[in-house]
């Protein structure tokens, strides 16, 4: 059910699966304070259960709410899809297993006409642990360093460190204006279907140099969920950085990327620190689990020499050492021998 007066917020909720959860994530948006100056775009990504009927239901009862079907593509196409559908000046993400804190837009608004003149916000977020029971409560996201104020850092790296510095690399603590999206034409990539935030993430700091953070939670991002997609399983995991991997080379490839040689380093140091945990999950006692990650282990061999994760503790750099000169399938059944 679509409103008609002017819209500010867009927020694109992408579905798939989450019939015990979607109830209350359209509910938190729903029963937002203030002006009705929202909508929220459900988009049905093929699911199977009842979400897609849930979602029909939610837009005939909710004004502002509307949905919009598709076949199942994956998070990256599911965002896509409500980012072209979208008509709000501002958009925000919010995935259909989380929901926003109370007051979240009240909060939001004022924090824009407090800070003006940036295409890009990132909040805080808070944590709640799924697998601590009905009782848990949410709590403040672990966050290192975050520093509310604007980010003008010249330097990419600089970006990128301050970024990261300030918590989850989600894409539910920004809010993004949609102008800049469409005149810099980021998009997430489709093909990338796990931790696909993070290269949207280094597109859009190489797009906006300037960004501004706010001492406001944007979401409660429900932690250790069951049959998300940070819980997939782990060959797929390989799969989507390697398809990142093959983007990013075709793109520093092209004459007119404009991206710098210490930019283009920068991102691979990120991949890699993506894909060494992955990687090390994958050298284990599991012969079959060891033979579905090292199809994706060799497809991700760019990234053996890159990153910081690799250059520290003994053990890890005879890892990467094994991986360079004998391959996956023998690294990984030596490195889990090792880990005993």
């Amino acid at each position: 059910m679509e409103r008609s007066g002017p819209i500010v917020f867009s927020v694109i909720v992408p579905v798939y699966n989450v019939q015990n959860y979607l109830a209350a994530c359209v509910k938190s948006v729903v029963e937002q304070s203030g002006p009705a100056d929202w909508e929220c775009i459900l988009v049905d990504d093929g699911s199977t259960d009842a979400s897609g009927s849930m979602c029909d239901a939610f837009a005939g009862l909710c004004p502002g709410v509307r949905t919009i079907h598709r076949e199942n593509g994956g998070l990256a196409a599911a965002r896509n899809t409500g980012i072209r559908a979208a008509k709000g000046e501002w958009l925000l993400f919010l995935d259909s297993d989380d929901y926003w804190p109370e007051e979240m837009l009240t909060g939001l608004r004022a924090a824009l006409a407090a800070n003006p003149g940036f295409d890009w916000y990132v909040g805080r977020y808070l944590e709640l642990d799924a697998s601590a029971g009905p009782d848990a409560k949410p709590c403040p996201g672990p966050v290192d360093q975050f520093r509310p104020g604007p980010c003008e850092e010249p330097d990419y790296a600089a970006r990128v460190a301050r970024l990261y510095a300030a918590g989850h690399w989600a894409v539910w603590r920004y809010c993004i204006r949609r102008s800049l999206l469409t005149r810099t034409k980021t998009l997430f990539w489709d093909e990338v279907r796990w931790a696909e935030d993070y290269p949207f993430d280094l597109m859009l700091l190489k797009a906006c140099p300037r960004l501004c953070f706010v001492d406001l939670p944007l979401v409660v991002y429900r932690a250790n969920r069951a049959g998300s997609l940070l819980n997939a399983g782990l060959a797929g995991h390989f799969s989507g950085i390697a398809a990142t991997v093959h983007r990013f080379r075709a793109l520093f490839a092209a004459p007119d990327s404009g991206w710098t040689p210490g930019e283009q380093e920068e991102v691979w140091r990120c991949t890699a620190d993506v894909f060494w945990p992955q990687a090390r999950a994958a050298a284990c006692r599991d012969a079959a689990l060891r033979r579905a990650c090292a199809p994706g282990v060799e497809a991700c061999r760019d990234l053996y020499d890159k990153g910081t994760q690799c250059h520290g503790r003994a053990d890890w750099a005879l890892f990467r050492w094994l991986l360079k000169l004998f391959g996956p399938r023998f690294a990984l059944w030596a490195a889990g021998r090792l880990k005993g």
